[in-house]
């Protein structure tokens, strides 16, 4: 094993107080640098709650999660902050885009705590490039298909050039064709070294992947 990029020591998870849920126990892993995981179970077995625990978007009620050689889960709202801002990006089922602005100005939404939002056009005009949408710069989202709204997604996500990508389901809303379309920028972005962790409940694409996690009632199999 190479380079370790995110470690998963005894994670636990409950939600509740009185009447407790178990939404994981005591899940270990390990992920190396550049890398690329597929986290695979039923629906409501703990596979989107490890995401977004390894992303820092929730804290753990037990355990740790390093990202490379920070426990994020001991450190202030402030400094987790800025690692989801400088090491992570996130791509989610529903696009999470706003409605309201334009494909270049969406990217620049993800840039507005590491650059103030002011990046080189040139910058932002890569990432659609990178993706396929480099005709689309002005677009707005209800001017795209479901599949570009995704790559434009994924060019957000990357808008800081983080080292990790987490995706949740980030093909489950997608017809096939968007789907493989999607698929094929995905596994070229892992190609140029990003580390990526997705959750997919779609067997195909997780046997695609170089190593696959299955999630059942809050354990690893």
């Amino acid at each position: 094993m190479g380079e370790v990029m995110i470690r998963v020591e005894n994670l636990e998870k409950t939600y509740g107080t009185k009447i407790k849920t178990h939404a994981l126990r005591g899940v270990s892993l390990v992920i190396p640098k550049g890398s690329f995981t597929c986290i695979t179970g039923p629906s409501g077995h703990g596979k989107s709650t490890l995401l977004q625990l390894i992303g820092g978007l929730d804290r753990p009620t037990g355990g740790r999660v390093f990202i490379e050689e920070t426990d994020i889960a001991a450190v202030s709202d402030n400094q987790l902050s800025a690692i989801r801002g400088t090491k992570i990006g996130f791509v989610f089922q529903f696009f999470n885009l706003l409605d309201h602005l334009t494909a270049v100005e969406n990217i620049q939404t993800a840039m507005l705590f590491s650059r103030g939002g002011n990046a080189p056009r040139t910058h932002i005009e890569n990432l659609l490039n990178l993706v396929g949408l480099a005709e689309k710069a002005n677009a707005l989202p209800n001017e795209l298909s479901g599949g570009q709204l995704q790559r434009l997604a994924i060019a957000r996500a990357l808008a800081n050039d983080p080292p990790i990508l987490l995706m949740d389901e980030p093909t489950g809303n997608l017809d096939s064709q968007s789907e493989a379309d999607v698929l094929s920028h995905i596994f070229n972005i892992h190609k140029a070294g990003k580390t990526i962790v997705m959750v997919t409940h779609n067997p195909e694409i997780a046997k695609q992947a170089e190593r696959v996690v299955e999630i059942y009632d809050g354990q690893l199999r």
